[in-house]
């Protein structure tokens, strides 16, 4: 191996000795090593120390040459160990570095997909700038991270997020453009990046931020650029992101880039939620318009007062139109037209103008009442009413005009596509009202003349009724008392009597409509005056449902129940008395009527009448015939009654044979 002549000065050693302690150790620790793998190790060492404090290459190869003749090491061995442990060094700290900005790039990447994210999930303006401004400071790496929107009608910036700063003045702190960093990055359109903010002329403090014990300071422009990417203008611009730090800070233009990048983004964001804002209250306004059509639907659903209707509409229409006063006219049966409701004002002076235009069943616009030709008369109309623009539309109902809903406004206007549509579901629903409310008057007078005429009907059967059983009771009288044909006038006479009772009480009641228990009631009170002795007393007892049935089902029912208090009367209660209970029920559409006596814990008659077994035949036949139903007897000894069940379909019929 070649040895190396070399200028190296004898007192390079002692000069490290001197200037660098540390490095002096390493050299004793390596003379003082014997074993050539350690001083191997050593010299290894020494590079990577080189290198570490800064030391340059060309030193660290003119050390090696002297250590090479102190430590009787080729040189080449020496040099190359030395170099090569420097160059590993050296290799390492650039791969931190690397390593170091991957992360950060990373990082930033995060942080941008954070606020993409962010502004992709919701539309919330305030929300997605809070998460904007947290990611944005984590990221960089700062204290402070505060966003300032442009509000273009007052020329000014407005605090709307900040972390670090005092976040109730949010929507308080305003900053003029060119005035402030935050003023001054706006106007420019470009980033500035303060290092100290208490040696920038520019700084203004905000007490109310409380950013005392802030430094630096670097505030980036919100900018929506278009084509012309490098033109900025004061329209473009959304608002300004700043960022601040407790110490001085030179701010790393890979920092300002991702500031820029994430304002880009959020510029981007602010725009898009601008035009949501604007289409959401659109739609806000469409969704009301259609809530209150809903609301209107449904209470001319619900309620038949005409007048309440309408003035609920003219106010709706005055609301959602946008208008200063509604009205709707409706047109009689000799033609004219007269107000029926109003809101916003009063006055009909209109009317004489749009009569015309109804009959024709034609919309009616008059931009300025003031200029139209068409009603020179109209003017005066106007004045006193009080309007300068008019829009009319027919009301029709059936293929026919009703009459007409009018809107007003005390500018001149023209109403447009939309008003034009939302006046004429208003019209829709207006003519709705008004023809349900012709037709309810129609069929409440229709319903007075039916009522009328049944009541007159069942009062006069009831009357026919009375007068039979007064000739059967007369031929009662002229019969012998016990034999079978004074009983045979009897029973004929009570079951006259409990027809006559049951068109008795449906001449007082709702038309063909009563209640199985009034049936009964009425049916009970004939057989007490007529069936029952005084010397063997019977107790009567009705319960159970308020049954409704219709007049029909009545009559029949009442003969029914009169047959079975007969028999029960006849057979089970003869000897001394006893009770009768009465009970009415409903499940599932179906009547069910007990008539239940207690004749078997009592002594059978004296003397058992003869009997044909007509009131069991009259009883089935009425009631599988006539009811459409079942009839069934049964002896309960266990409990000591004896029971009489009749069950039918319940059918609302009246006696016309109308549905109820």
């Amino acid at each position: 191996m070649y040895e190396v002549l070399t200028s190296q000065p004898p007192d390079l050693v002692a000069a490290l000795y001197a200037t660098w302690p540390h490095v002096a150790e390493l050299l004793d620790e390596l003379e003082a090593e014997q074993r050539p793998e350690a001083r191997i190790r050593r010299l290894r060492h020494i590079g990577a120390f080189w290198y570490a404090q800064g030391g340059a290459a060309e030193v660290l190869t003119e050390l090696g040459l002297h250590l090479a003749v102190r430590l009787r090491i080729a040189q080449g061995v020496v040099v190359s160990e030395l170099l090569l442990a420097y160059g590993a060094a050296q290799e390492e700290q650039r791969t931190r570095e690397w390593e170091a900005r991957l992360v950060a790039r990373a990082a930033e990447l995060n942080g941008l997909h954070q606020i993409i994210s962010a502004a992709n999930s919701t539309l919330d303006l305030d929300t997605s700038l809070q998460t904007v401004v947290e990611t944005v400071a984590q990221v960089v790496g700062v204290e402070v991270c505060s966003v300032f929107l442009y509000d273009k009608h007052r020329d000014e910036l407005v605090l709307r997020a900040t972390r670090g700063l005092n976040r109730a003045a949010i929507g308080q702190v305003v900053s003029q453009l060119g005035h402030g960093v935050t003023g001054w990055a706006a106007q420019l359109g470009q980033p500035v990046a303060v290092r100290d903010v208490w040696e920038e002329s520019r700084f203004n403090v905000e007490p109310q931020l409380g950013e005392e014990l802030f430094r630096s300071m670097l505030a980036v422009p919100i900018v929506l650029f278009s084509a012309e990417r490098f033109q900025f203008s004061a329209d473009k611009l959304q608002g300004v992101i700043t960022v601040q730090t407790i110490g001085p800070r030179e701010f790393l233009q890979e920092e300002i880039s991702f500031v820029e990048v994430a304002a880009g983004e959020l510029a981007f964001f602010i725009a898009n939620a601008q035009l949501y804002q604007q289409t959401d209250e659109r739609l806000h306004q469409k969704v009301r318009e259609l809530t209150t059509l809903q609301q209107v639907s449904k209470i001319i659903a619900e309620q038949i007062g005409l007048r309440d209707v309408l003035t609920l509409i003219t106010e709706k229409a005055v609301d959602l139109a946008q208008a200063d006063r509604a009205a709707i006219f409706q047109m009689g049966d000799d033609g004219q037209l007269q107000l029926v409701a109003s809101h916003g004002g009063n006055g009909d002076g209109v009317r004489d103008f749009i009569i015309q235009t109804v009959r024709d069943s034609r919309p009616l616009a008059v931009m300025n009442a003031f200029q139209d030709a068409r009603f020179p008369d109209l003017a005066k109309v106007a004045e006193r009413e009080r309007f300068h623009s008019l829009f009319c539309m027919p009301l029709r109902a059936r293929e026919r005009t009703i009459g007409g809903i009018c809107l007003y406004k005390h500018e001149p206007h023209l109403f447009d596509y939309e008003q034009v549509r939302l006046l004429s579901t208003f019209a829709d629903e207006a003519a709705i009202a008004i023809e349900n409310a012709r037709l309810y008057d129609e069929s409440q007078r229709a319903l007075a003349v039916k009522s009328a005429l049944l009541q007159e009907m069942h009062h006069r059967v009831r009357n026919n009724l009375q007068t039979i059983s007064a000739l059967l009771a007369m031929q009662l009288r002229r019969v012998e008392a016990g034999s079978q044909g004074a009983k045979a006038l009897r029973e004929s006479a009570a079951r006259i009597q409990s027809i006559a009772a049951i068109h008795n009480l449906l001449s007082r009641e709702d038309v063909g409509v009563t209640t199985v228990n009034a049936v009964c009631r009425q049916v009970v009170e004939s057989a007490q005056a007529t069936l029952v002795n005084c010397e063997t007393p019977v107790h009567f007892a009705i319960m159970g449902d308020e049954v409704r049935v219709g007049s029909r089902d009545a009559t029949v029912l009442a003969l029914v129940v009169n047959e079975l208090i007969s028999n029960a009367l006849a057979h089970g209660l003869a000897a001394e008395g006893g009770k009768v209970e009465i009970e009415a029920t409903l499940d599932a559409g179906l009547v069910t009527v007990e008539i239940r006596d207690d004749g078997p814990i009592h002594p059978p008659p004296p003397r058992p009448p003869h009997s044909s077994g007509l009131g069991l035949q009259i009883i089935e036949t009425l009631v599988q015939a006539d009811l459409g139903g079942s009839f069934n007897l049964l002896r309960d000894d266990a409990a000591g009654w004896m029971r009489a069940r009749v069950s039918f379909p319940q059918r609302m019929v009246d006696a016309l044979g109308e549905d109820v």
